[in-house]
C-alpha cells in the first residue's frame, strides 16, 4: 500500500557535521511497529536524503502520520513501517 503513503522532505538547511554509522552503509530500516505480528504498511524512503532535515510520512488511508530524522548519509533510514492508526 505504499502508494497511499506521502513522503515529504522538510529541508533543516544544514549539511551533515558528523560520520556516518559504519554499521550501515547502505541505509537502515526503521520500524514504528510496537509489535511483531501489528499491520503496518512499509514504504521505501527516499535514500540518501539531500541533507539534514525531516522526512514527514501520511498514511492516507488510515491518518497515521510520523516524523523521522535525516541527515543526508549512507547511514539514513531507507525504509519505514508505519503501524496501521486503527491498530
Amino acid at each position: 500500500m505504499s502508494g497511499s503513503i506521502d513522503v515529504e522532505f522538510i529541508d533543516s538547511g544544514r549539511e551533515p557535521k558528523e560520520k556516518p554509522d559504519p554499521k550501515y552503509p547502505n541505509g537502515k530500516p526503521v520500524s514504528l511497529l510496537k509489535y511483531a505480528l501489528q499491520k503496518g504498511c512499509t514504504v521505501n524512503l527516499p535514500y540518501p536524503a539531500p541533507r539534514c532535515g525531516l522526512y514527514k510520512v501520511t498514511c492516507r488511508s488510515c491518518g497515521f502520520t510520523a516524523v523521522i530524522t535525516v541527515a543526508g548519509r549512507p547511514d539514513d533510514p531507507n525504509i519505514l513501517t508505519l503501524p496501521c492508526k486503527g491498530n
